[in-house]
């Protein structure tokens, strides 16, 4: 055998090797570990090895940052080759079980957190994006959810009585700047309208009175005083 021959040999072993370990990464891809719960575990949106061969398959998934497997594609290019564009995160939504976004990705992709300012005793909780002039909206959360009826994390020294209208909001939509990627925050729609029947020390009881589009109220909601 020339050497020429023995160095294509040595080749074509090296390229089997390869395509033998992403076919293995590719097959454990959507496997998620069962001793890690999807909020603790953090997440990168990347290209589908298995799109288009397998019809069915999405173009883009979900997986946890230490699966990201390996291809011909992440072994010339690295693997952060592999993430998907700010536009395509936008589509496919949040990671599962409301997992964190992994630092690799989270420039591109973040859930907004509503920024609270420090208020004088007894003053309320506002947001502090109001600019001066501005009215501060009044916001909150639910943390429990019955029948009829939900509980919020506002009382009196939020400027909450009983009678208080109140509008419950749900964040549906991340907007991504479509030229720099940067994350703008997210698109929220109302869900219920109620009004306050009881308020106590640390929390208030709302009675829904509208639920628009027959959305049904989850806790986490964000609450804002009409």
């Amino acid at each position: 055998m020339t050497t020429h021959s023995r160095a294509g040999l040595v080749l074509l072993a090296g390229v089997v090797a390869v395509a033998g370990t992403a076919c293995a990464a590719t097959r454990s891809l959507l496997a998620p570990d069962p001793t890690v719960r999807p909020a603790d575990a953090a997440w990168v949106l990347i290209e589908n090895p298995r799109f288009p061969d397998v019809a069915s398959e999405p173009e883009y998934v979900w997986v946890e940052e230490g699966k990201i497997p390996t291809t011909m594609k992440s072994l010339v290019f690295g693997k952060s080759s592999l993430l998907a564009p700010p536009d395509k995160i936008t589509k496919y939504g949040k990671p599962p079980g409301d997992g964190r976004v992994s630092a690799l990705q989270a420039g591109a992709f973040k859930v907004e957190t509503p920024v609270a300012v420090a208020a004088a005793p007894g003053g309320p909780r506002t947001d502090a994006t109001g600019g001066a002039g501005a009215r501060p909206s009044t916001r909150g959360y639910v943390v429990f959810v019955d029948t009829s009826r939900v509980v919020i994390d506002l009382a009196e020294p939020d400027g909450v009585k009983v009678g208080t209208k109140v509008s419950v909001r749900r964040a549906n939509i991340a907007i991504v700047h479509p030229i720099s990627g940067q994350s703008l925050g997210e698109l929220d729609e109302e869900v219920a309208i109620g009004r306050v029947i009881e308020v106590r020390d640390k929390y208030s009881v709302v009675e829904i009175q509208k639920a628009i589009a027959g959305a049904p109220v989850h806790e986490k909601d964000r609450v804002v005083l009409r």
